[in-house]
Parts: structure tokens; C-alpha cells; sequence
């Protein structure tokens, strides 16, 4: 029997679906937490600091001797301000360019491993030594920001397509292992070429107590680009998703509308400057902020750490990598602008 009153109710409802408005994903950094917003970052630093001092005094334990003929007594208060300070930018860059503990893993694994692998090449460190140093350095940033921030959808491969970009290449392991590779070579590339030219005689000048230089003049590419694979995996990590993954924003959808003959100066002037994709601009920003990491991670931490080091050899050994970390960001770049790959 026909019930109008029924039909009416679900002409209704259809009505009501139809114009409901879609339902928004919440993203993982989106969600609430319990701790008041002021006391995040301050915990934050706390947590990683003390995480830090707690592990390397496990590590000094364990034996880590090898570091007591090279590292210099830092007694002047700016030196022990200035390592602190890097500390809680570093951290400061991630909280607030709303990074999360993989980013960050990343983040430190390619800006804190220049300066060990100038002890393990030139001063006669262990390699166990350098793997330790790392492993304390990076679990000190990885816990704190897990506990505080979950990860983002980029590095969740069970995140809703709506979510992130080109999901599908994301996930695909060949891709992953490629452009890793691509990557190492490229940090190969870099130090080799150094290696073969400007950066022995470099050293010699600059550096003071060098015990060995052997690790230049022996080197062979294969085996630097191979030494380099898990920074490969760290810088397609951290410059190579995020970008990939990124949708597009209001910035896209203003820079469509851009018309050269009715746009201001002003406005040309910004479209020319910053009229990139978000895809673009996301690399872009992480390629800056690695080369800013790692520039001044490696310098202070050269300069300030170890015995006899000039103020322009920790300078010129910090712009060899951050060289290095430009020209991944330029590949990832040549890379990601192919046809298939959506803005």
C-alpha cells in the first residue's frame, strides 16, 4: 500500500544528502590533544634533551673512547649556548613547519651525519661510533614529536586517497628504491668530486690534527655512493614525499586566475617570484631548510667541538653539504615534473 507520508519523508532525506556538505577528513596533525597548546613545545624541547643527555651517557658506557683525542673542553658559556640553541631551532623549524617524527628522523639523519662522517674519514673514529652518535640524535627528535604529534597521512600508506597526492606512486616500492638511490648519488657525486680536488689540500690548511687523509685519496665512487644509501632513503623521506604528496591549495587555485594583461606589477612580480605549485613550493621550502640544517648544524658542531678546527674549514665543510643537499632538491625537482604527476 502506498504511504504518501513515506515518500515524502524520503524525497526528504534524499534532498538532505544531496546538499549536505562532504564530509572533511581529519588528518592525524589535525586532531586535539589534551596538553595545552603553550606547553608543547616547551615539553617538546625537554623531552628531547633529556632524551639525548640520558642516551649518550648510556652510549659513554658502552665506549665511545676513540672520541677523547679529538674532542676539544668547551668552556666558554657562548659554546654551550650556541650548541643548545641550534638544538631547540632545529626543533622549533619542525614543530612549527608542522613536521612529524619521520620528518624530523629525516631531517636530522641528513643535517647530523656530515660531522660524523668527518670523524669516522679523517680522524680514525670507529664507524660503531658514528651509527651510535646517529641513533642517539635521531631517536632524541623521533620520540618526542611521536608522542606529541602523529604522523602525517604522507607517511601513512593506509591514508585516504583524498588526503594525499599521487598516493599510488607513493606507495610504489621501486619508486621509493629509485629515487633513494637517485639521491645517494648524487651526496656521491658531491663528496667524491670534493674528494678528488679542492678538499684534501682544504683540510690540510684548515684542520689541525688530522690523522688521516687517506679516506680522500682512496676513495672509489661506487663505494661513497653505497656509504651514502641510507641518506638517500632519508632525503626521499623528507624532500621527495612531502612534495609528491602534496594537494593542491588556494595558492594554486589564485595563481590559475593569474592574467598577465590585467595583473598589477606587484602581482607579476609575486606570480614570477612564487607563482609555483604547491608540490614545488613544499620542496622548495624543505631543500631551504635542509641546507639551513645542515649548514649550520655541521659548522657549529665542527667548529665548536673538535681540536684545532679553523672557523673557514667548518664553514667549507658545511657548504659541501649543503651543496650536496641542493642539488638533491634540483633532481627531486627534474624528477617529480613529468607528465602523470599531478599538481
Amino acid at each position: 500500500m502506498f504511504n504518501p507520508y513515506a515518500a515524502t519523508t524520503m524525497v526528504k532525506r534524499k534532498q538532505m544528502a544531496a546538499t549536505s556538505p562532504p564530509a572533511v577528513p581529519v588528518t592525524p596533525l589535525q586532531q586535539p590533544s589534551k596538553i595545552p597548546s603553550l606547553l608543547r613545545f616547551p615539553i617538546l624541547v625537554f623531552t628531547s634533551m633529556a632524551t639525548s643527555a640520558a642516551m649518550y651517557s648510556l652510549v659513554s658506557q658502552l665506549g665511545t673512547g676513540d672520541l677523547a683525542g679529538v674532542n676539544k673542553r668547551r668552556d666558554e658559556w657562548w659554546e654551550i649556548a650556541a650548541v643548545l640553541g641550534w638544538k631547540a631551532t632545529e626543533l622549533a623549524l619542525g614543530w612549527w613547519g608542522e613536521y612529524d617524527g619521520w620528518d624530523l628522523a629525516s631531517l636530522t639523519m641528513l643535517s647530523h651525519l656530515p660531522y660524523l662522517y668527518l670523524l669516522t674519514t679523517f680522524y680514525a673514529v670507529r664507524p660503531t661510533t658514528l651509527w651510535l652518535g646517529l641513533l642517539v640524535d635521531i631517536v632524541s627528535t623521533y620520540l618526542p614529536f611521536s608522542l606529541l604529534r602523529d604522523s602525517s597521512p604522507i607517511h601513512r600508506s593506509e591514508a585516504d586517497k583524498g588526503e594525499v597526492a599521487n598516493r599510488s606512486i607513493l606507495n610504489d616500492l621501486n619508486i621509493k628504491l629509485y629515487t633513494s638511490f637517485l639521491a645517494a648519488a648524487v651526496y656521491g657525486v658531491v663528496i667524491y668530486g670534493s674528494f678528488r680536488t679542492w678538499l684534501p689540500g682544504f683540510l690540510i690548511v684548515h684542520f689541525e690534527g688530522l690523522k688521516d687523509l687517506s679516506g680522500a685519496y682512496e676513495a672509489a665512487l661506487p663505494g661513497v655512493t653505497v656509504g651514502f644509501l641510507t641518506s638517500g632513503y632519508a632525503a626521499q623521506a623528507f624532500l621527495f614525499r612531502p612534495a609528491l604528496g602534496a594537494k593542491p591549495d588556494a595558492h594554486d587555485m589564485q595563481m590559475a586566475k593569474f592574467d598577465a594583461e590585467t595583473a598589477t606589477l606587484g602581482q607579476t612580480i609575486w606570480y614570477n617570484i612564487w607563482g609555483y605549485s604547491k608540490r614545488s613550493r613544499t620542496l622548495i621550502k624543505r631543500t631551504a631548510i635542509l641546507i639551513l640544517a645542515s649548514s649550520m648544524q655541521t659548522g657549529l658542531r665542527t667548529y665548536i667541538t673538535i681540536e684545532g678546527v679553523e672557523p673557514i674549514g667548518a664553514a667549507g665543510w658545511a657548504a659541501m653539504w649543503a651543496a650536496a643537499a641542493t642539488l638533491v632538491g634540483a633532481v627531486f625537482w627534474w624528477v617529480g615534473d613529468v607528465e602523470g604527476v599531478s599538481n
